[in-house]
């Protein structure tokens, strides 16, 4: 039997590259519910064009290796590279976004062009996916913070980031913790103390643009809703925006993600 090839990039929980002969909505049903090496929380992928050739990556051997099994089923993977991956990929070539629950249920999301919100919370929070994990607190907009990280690469950057703004609200939830300070915090992982403390710093100090919270995002830790504002690729030559789709959108054309968020 003949089956598609497909080339994939795996941005989290790991980023790597593999050829496939399994459909998107496959794909995910392998890693999660399907394979020996299966993971227990939610992936993100990204299909790639599979006429995209780099050096660095040996692309046209891996899809090559993609032959059926001897029982005629497909080649669910194989592995191309697993180190350095992101930044040897030609944004233009990046097909599609693939947000995957830990039921193995897909969501895919097209890019849309970054228009920046006429209003926006002042204090924004970012979450690294690959290659930087680290989540920071920033005044910034979504491509102005890209744009911040790849002129700090010589120190804390890197020469192309895959990243994702998160739901915050800074004025709402400075009102809620004046009047309680133990109230739970919006963002998995970060307590609400450390979270003020950082934005009182920029105030402080308007100069500073940006302050980390964390240095490990743990994103399987957030719910979908908290990626509303959606993800984003960014590199010194362009940036590629992909938005979050809104719940009552999920839930009226991708239902069985809607039901596993």
């Amino acid at each position: 039997m003949n089956y598609d090839k497909h080339l994939y990039m795996v941005l989290y929980p790991s980023n790597f590259l593999i050829a496939s002969q399994l459909s998107p909505e496959e794909l995910g049903k392998h890693y999660l519910t399907g394979s020996k090496q299966n993971y227990d929380s939610g992936m993100i992928f990204a299909e790639i064009d599979n006429s995209y050739r780099h050096d660095y990556l040996d692309i046209e051997w891996g899809l090559d290796q993609l032959v059926p099994h001897d029982d005629g089923t497909p080649k669910a993977t194989k592995f191309i590279a697993a180190y350095r991956v992101l930044e040897h990929i030609d944004l233009d070539s990046i097909k599609k976004l693939y947000l995957s629950s830990a039921a193995g249920h897909i969501l895919p999301i097209e890019s849309e062009e970054f228009v920046k919100p006429e209003k926006t919370s002042r204090f924004k929070i970012f979450a690294g996916i690959t290659p930087l994990r680290m989540m920071s607190v920033s005044t910034l907009d979504f491509e102005e913070y890209g744009q911040h990280m790849i002129n700090e690469r010589k120190h804390k950057g890197a020469p192309v980031l895959f990243y994702a703004q998160l739901e915050f609200n800074s004025r709402q939830f400075r009102i809620e913790y004046d009047e309680n300070p133990l109230i739970p915090s919006p963002i998995p992982g970060i307590h609400p103390a450390i979270l003020r403390s950082k934005i009182d710093e920029i105030k402080a100090k308007p100069e500073k643009t940006t302050k980390g919270l964390k240095i490990e995002a743990n994103v399987h830790r957030f719910p979908p809703q908290l990626f509303r504002h959606g993800f984003m690729f960014f590199s010194a030559e362009k940036s590629l925006y992909f938005p979050m789709p809104s719940r009552d959108e999920i839930e009226d054309n991708f239902f069985n993600y809607f039901r596993s968020m």
